[in-house]
């Protein structure tokens, strides 16, 4: 993974994910504020830093701010 000098989280590029990961990660998603789980996300952005990935967006339903962190899994 790449991390900034000062440890901030980098930007990535979500749309290098494939059609189908990015569908699972926009409508598999939990929103704090409705409490309730996959109403989907939009405007879509993925982060990383050197301990987890992540992508915040937009909660479909409330148009809060949602997370939805990424565990790669070793093969």
């Amino acid at each position: 993974m790449t991390e900034s000098l000062d440890g901030q989280p980098i930007e990535r590029d979500f749309s290098a994910r494939s059609m189908e990961e990015q569908e699972d990660f926009l409508s598999q998603t939990w929103c704090n504020h409705c409490l309730e789980m996959d109403l989907g996300m939009v405007n879509p952005k993925e982060y990383e830093t050197k301990e987890r990935i992540w992508i915040e967006g937009e909660c479909v339903k409330c148009g809060k701010v949602t997370v939805t962190e990424i565990v790669e899994e070793e093969e």
